[in-house]
């Protein structure tokens, strides 16, 4: 599975550059009228002429002095309206702001939406601990507790819908820890290159489309992952408990490892890093776990 995986990464990696390379350029200049979409990834966008289509950037920012017949999105940039800008779609910006640099809002026919502002704020929150804050905020602490509630009744309900996928993928981590862990990355690595392939290879709302399915895949593997993540922490610690005791079993086990990597998760600097490690492993567990699912079925 983890071969497969590198190779699939190693090909598009191969790929990206290429098409990269191939696509028109990141200029669409004064007095110029482009047909299609425009996408360009890890660089800005500038438009300044007439663009039919839809402007997407990911990993840059688009300036538009122009026009744009579509949408302009920008992931992980910003989206600048110069004055005598013109979009007559939707302006979506994803990590970044929306800065009218001579322009107005009567620039955008459809709707602003940003969520780079919104973002920050719940990062810096979420990345600070609440225990090392002074004072400490009661409304910080009630969402965390809010969130390791949800991850609890999630873990829960696959562990009632699929003990065995759930306790294989926990059993699977204390084994190979490295080796899953690698499997984990080259799947997060391998969604990456691969939604930038298709956002270079088709219209962009299609590519959007297939990004938000990868994407949405990829939460999934992680949501189930990091349940099995929660039983293995929690059969290390509970191992010795007795038949009949609170602490025995599965459930017992996701509880208490949720509750410590709750509270690691709480670390400044480095909670939001074992969390990520966390992520990685789970996802690399489910990744494992789909690649035996034939050994995990139940025989009738």
């Amino acid at each position: 599975m983890a071969r497969r995986l590198l190779l699939l990464a190693s090909i598009v990696l191969l790929a990206v550059p290429r098409l990269a390379w191939a696509q028109q350029g990141s200029v669409v200049r004064a007095g110029e009228l482009r047909a299609g979409d425009l996408v360009v990834l890890g660089r800005g966008a500038v438009v300044e002429g007439v663009l039919a289509g839809t402007v997407v950037a990911v990993g840059g920012s688009v300036r538009v002095a122009g026009r744009v017949d579509k949408d302009v999105i920008a992931f992980g940039g910003n989206v600048i309206l110069d004055d005598g800008a013109e979009v007559r779609g939707n302006v979506l910006v994803v990590g970044g702001v929306v800065r009218f640099d001579g322009g107005s809002r009567q620039a955008v026919g459809g709707r602003v939406l940003s969520v780079g502002e919104l973002e920050a704020a719940f990062a810096a929150e979420l990345q600070t601990s609440p225990l090392a804050a002074r004072p400490v905020s009661g409304l910080l602490l009630a969402f965390r507790l809010l969130l390791l509630a949800l991850w609890l009744a999630v873990g829960l309900l696959l562990l009632r819908l699929g003990p065995r996928p759930v306790s294989a993928a926990a059993g699977s981590l204390p084994q190979s820890l490295a080796t899953v862990a690698a499997i984990g990355a080259a799947g997060v690595l391998s969604s990456l290159l691969v939604s930038a392939f298709l956002l270079l290879v088709l219209p962009a709302m299609a590519g959007l489309l297939f990004t938000a399915l990868l994407l949405t895949i990829l939460m999934a593997a992680k949501v189930f992952g990091l349940a099995a993540v929660f039983v293995a922490i929690g059969r290390r610690v509970t191992r010795g408990a007795k038949r009949g005791s609170p602490f025995f079993g599965d459930p017992a086990a996701l509880a208490v490892g949720l509750a410590l990597l709750g509270v690691a998760s709480l670390i400044p600097v480095a909670g939001p890093l074992v969390w990520a490690v966390a992520s990685l492993l789970g996802i690399g567990a489910t990744l494992v776990v789909v690649s035996r699912r034939n050994e995990l079925r139940p025989a009738f």
